[in-house]
């Protein structure tokens, strides 16, 4: 069921998402705000293919008929095309329509629901192109012997001081652990990379 265009409108209800913590929702609010929301349902550090969305599961409750679900763009909603699909099947049923901004998208109209439905296709070929090119280089990193991963906590050296205060004069690990400012586990993590017991 497509909404008449005639049928008066309900609330606009924002939705906001940011993959990590060193983004911020702080522009797709206010964008969504302009644009008329009421209210705006935030998954902060949530990535794009994560299941479990709480904010967009509480903007999904809050929806009543003749609602619009508006986002800032169609990636920040959906993890593939056919979740954006049942998404829009499922709001359609309801009466509520969906709204993009820096798309244009309008699922009020025909026009509207092809579009939605190209730009989904769009967003979710351009994750996977992503994450191909990702794979791509870090095997090329690999194989040039770049070592990937987080940095190591303690160095060598710290290490094997570390050992040798535990074993000649007899500090016990968590002592050791506490004084370098680590937990006892990344401690003993060390010492078994180093080989040492």
């Amino acid at each position: 069921m497509t909404i008449n265009l005639e049928k008066n409108i309900g609330r606009r209800i924002g939705y906001a998402r940011v993959s990590t913590d060193k983004q911020t929702t702080d522009q797709q609010i206010d964008a969504l705000h302009q644009a008329g929301c009421e209210k705006v349902f935030v998954d902060d550090g949530i990535k794009a293919t994560a299941r479990i969305r709480p904010g967009l599961e509480q903007a999904r409750q809050d929806l009543m008929p003749t609602d619009i679900f508006v986002v800032w763009a169609i990636d920040r909603a959906f993890r593939s095309t056919l979740d954006a699909i049942l998404f829009l099947d499922d709001i359609d049923r309801n009466d509520i329509a969906f709204l993009s901004l820096t798309q244009n998208i309008d699922t009020r109209t025909p026009e509207g629901r092809k579009w939605f439905i190209d730009t989904a296709s769009w967003a979710e070929y351009e994750r996977s192109m992503i994450s191909r090119r990702t794979k791509i280089k870090l095997e090329e990193a690999k194989k040039r012997g770049v070592v990937l991963g987080r940095p190591k906590r303690l160095p060598p050296k710290v290490i094997v001081r570390a050992h040798k205060r535990i074993t000649e004069q007899h500090q016990t690990i968590k002592a050791e652990a506490q004084r370098l400012g680590v937990a006892t586990i990344t401690l003993n993590r060390g010492f078994k990379r180093m080989g040492l017991r």
